[in-house]
This record gives structure tokens, sequence and C-alpha cells, in this order.
């Protein structure tokens, strides 16, 4: 199991720990409030036919005045999370692991070592 709290680096939005709320044995659930934002982390694995299957999923919830009924406090939420779908048998953890590398390099349009979000910013816009 990962550390509790999981730690998340100071450049990041929550810019503090955050300490777990529910553990299993394949999967765990952190969770945080920053400001009017609650940041849920639930980091899962799961085989089957041959395959490991893990995902990175984090939710944020928070409440916001609707745009339509000024008068009225909606839910607004979004979820981002990365899926890690391998073979058990030909797929090595360090092949696996340079392979997410290539991903957020993709991603950043930088090295791993310096995220740079240009490119998530494009495809957020909705470029491909």
């Amino acid at each position: 199991m990962l550390s509790d709290p999981l730690t998340i680096d100071a450049s990041f939005i929550t810019a503090a720990d955050q300490p777990a709320v529910s553990r299993e044995p394949s999967k765990s659930v952190y969770q945080l409030t920053v400001g009017s934002v609650r940041y849920r982390t639930t980091i899962q694995h799961a085989s089957s036919k041959g395959r490991r299957r893990s995902i990175v999923r984090l939710d944020a919830t928070a409440v916001k005045a609707d745009p339509y009924v000024p008068a009225t406090n909606v839910e607004d939420t979004l979820s981002a999370y990365l899926v890690i779908d391998r073979s058990e048998r030909l797929s090595t953890d360090a092949e696996v692991t340079a392979h997410v590398k290539e991903l957020i390099g993709v991603l950043a349009a930088a090295t791993a070592a310096n995220v740079v979000t240009t490119r998530i910013s494009q495809i957020v816009g909705g470029e491909s």
C-alpha cells in the first residue's frame, strides 16, 4: 500500500497531503478538501484473464452557483484518470513504467521531471 497520507507536491492544486479515508487489499481512497473543493483520489488494481488493470483517478467536487438559476447552488464535478492495462505474462514493471513516462511526455510536451501543461491544455481545449 502507498503511504498515508498520500503526499502531493506543493506545486499542485491541493498543495497538501491527502489522508486515506478507505483501504482495501487492492484499492485505496484518499481525500482532502481545499477551500470549497473536495479532492478524492482512488487507486485500484484488478486482475482478470492474464491482464492487470491499474487505475489512478482524481475526482473534484465543488458546490457552485447555478449559471441558469443564480439563486440556486449545484454540485459541479470533474474526474481525470489514468488506466494502465497490461499483460501479466509479457510486460515487465520496467516496460510499463517507461510507457507511462512516455504518456506523460506526450501530455506534457516536456521532460518527466519538468511537467509543463501546454499539451494538456491543448487537449482539454479540444485539439487532437
